[in-house]
């Protein structure tokens, strides 16, 4: 005969093991994650400052995936069907070489994502937004890594009047950087800050803002744009740990307090390029043939990249 005691201990019995296979599962797969990005960081490490990815805050969605691609790496959510963040290592060289490609573009569906996660290219069909670079094409140095630049994985809907104004500046004042100091790393990404989040299609998040990161390891500095997706063309720099304090996000966690905590200046106009003093004093400031040289290089590829764009958009 059954007892009530016999229930209760079976009920007792049952919940423990169903407690520790929980446990069991969890560890699991909190074990494969930490596998999962050391595999992808012996993979792509080298766009990272340390090698080490970006550290996400509690509030960031935890199915995360990982890419390697071409010239860049990746960090994209499922949730947002977007990448929260690009790496890249910017150099001289590869700047230089970029400059000698033609762009081609080539949207095309992400093949290392599964279905359900992943944009696709009807959800970028008739919608107000650009399909907007984090990676930019600019950046890329061989065709394989151009045609990866335009993997949907790369792209966040962006405001046209900001993805071919004031962000398409910054970028080419990032390549500048790195033809100045010779080796730079840049994080970029787009946050989604507020109550409210935009998608298109009921699908895919629009960032509210987008950020692009800068170490330059020269200087043991680093500093951050930070822009609204929309047509105000604002822009701030701030520092890293301002932009954790804003997003959650470390994007380069393994830098010194110090220079997470201070901001050096960036380029914000085409005459801080021509005089050099993104990292120095006004008073200070001389023009030196290395300065102007950088900046007509740079002035060359803005207005290649507006004649490429015409045709483009």
């Amino acid at each position: 005969m059954i007892t009530k005691h016999y229930i209760w201990c079976l009920f007792v019995y049952l919940s423990v093991c169903l407690f520790l296979c929980v446990c069991q599962l969890t560890t699991a797969r909190a074990a494969t994650s930490v596998d999962y990005q050391k595999a992808h960081l012996d993979q792509c490490g080298g766009y990272y400052v340390d090698r080490l990815s970006p550290l996400l805050g509690t509030n960031y969605p935890t199915e995360l995936y990982y890419l390697c691609l071409n010239g860049f790496a990746l960090g994209y959510a499922s949730m947002s069907k977007t990448a929260l963040w690009s790496a890249e290592r910017l150099t001289d060289k590869t700047v230089e070489e970029a400059s000698r490609l033609d762009r081609v573009d080539n949207f095309h569906e992400e093949s290392q994502l599964p279905p359900r996660i992943k944009a696709f290219l009807a959800d970028y069909q008739h919608v107000a937004y650009d399909r907007g670079h984090l990676a930019p094409n600019g950046d890329m140095n061989t065709l394989a890594a151009q045609y990866d630049s335009f993997s949907l994985a790369n792209i966040i809907p962006q405001h046209p009047k900001n993805n071919r104004g004031i962000w398409k500046n910054i970028e080419s004042r990032t390549r500048y950087l790195a033809i100045k100091h010779q080796n730079i790393y840049v994080i970029t990404g787009g946050v989604f800050l507020g109550s409210q989040i935009k998608k298109i299609n009921g699908n895919i998040f629009v960032p509210s803002h987008l950020y692009k990161a800068i170490y330059i390891p020269s200087l043991k500095q680093a500093a951050v744009y930070f822009v609204p997706n929309d047509d105000s063309q604002r822009v701030e720099v701030i520092s890293l740990a301002e932009l954790d304090r804003r997003t959650g996000i470390k994007v380069m966690p393994s830098l010194a307090t110090n220079i997470q905590q201070h901001a050096m200046r960036l380029p914000m106009t085409d005459q801080e390029i021509i005089s050099g003093s993104s990292d120095k004093p006004p008073a200070t400031l001389r023009l030196s043939v290395q300065n102007i040289l950088s900046a007509s290089w740079v002035l060359v590829l803005a207005v290649y990249d507006w004649l490429i764009d015409l045709f483009h958009y």
